[in-house]
């Protein structure tokens, strides 16, 4: 193997959270929360509330809320989450962050990856004009029955369980259910080692 190909294998991550990162406020307080005629302090107040009061994952709970709340008011879907991520706002230069950071990569003989590792919600990130620049996106989800609606929690991405997702990007077990993120691996050895990563 020769030096250029050598270059060409050397692969950086980059991976960011949602809210308050490339989004100046939460996901949800965009639009949605507003729409069950809410204020969105009182929303997350009372979510809270209800995490502590029942030693319940804060993220669980503002899920519930969200599921509960849209009764008699949303049709509960994929789709509506992916509509409100639409609408989302991103920091002034996010759009084009993506080309520009990839083209650089390139031209430095690096393979630049974007990942997100966010508490947020999936849908709604899948909504955004800058979705389709993330190799994958680890983020809260819904599991939707045979008629499309939310019913549960499939995933909850919290402050602690993110680093999971490090590790995955590290080995290159990007699927959740690869049991295979917990063999050891030396450094040389795995896809994307922590020195080339930035979160």
């Amino acid at each position: 193997m020769d030096k250029n190909e050598c270059k060409k294998e050397i692969v950086l991550a980059i991976c960011y959270d949602f809210d308050k990162t490339l989004s100046p406020d939460d996901m949800q307080a965009q639009g949605f929360i507003q729409s069950l005629g809410r204020e969105v302090e009182e929303f997350w107040n009372d979510s809270n509330k209800l995490a502590n009061d029942n030693e319940m994952d804060q993220n669980l709970a503002w899920m519930y809320k969200m599921t509960k709340e849209s009764r008699g008011k949303h049709i509960f879907n994929r789709n509506m989450l992916t509509d409100y991520g639409s609408k989302i706002a991103l920091y002034s230069g996010v759009e084009t962050w993506f080309d520009r950071i990839n083209q650089y990569g390139k031209e430095q003989g690096v393979e630049v990856e974007h990942y997100i590792i966010s508490c947020g919600l999936k849908e709604m990130i899948e909504g955004t004009k800058v979705a389709k620049y993330f190799k994958k996106i680890y983020a809260s989800s819904f599991y939707y029955d045979d008629c499309g609606l939310a019913v549960w929690p499939a995933q909850c991405v919290n402050y602690t369980n993110k680093t999971q997702f490090l590790f995955r990007i590290k080995k290159g077990t990007l699927n959740i259910n690869d049991s295979k993120v917990n063999d050891y691996l030396e450094d040389e050895a795995c896809r994307v080692p922590f020195r080339n990563m930035v979160y």
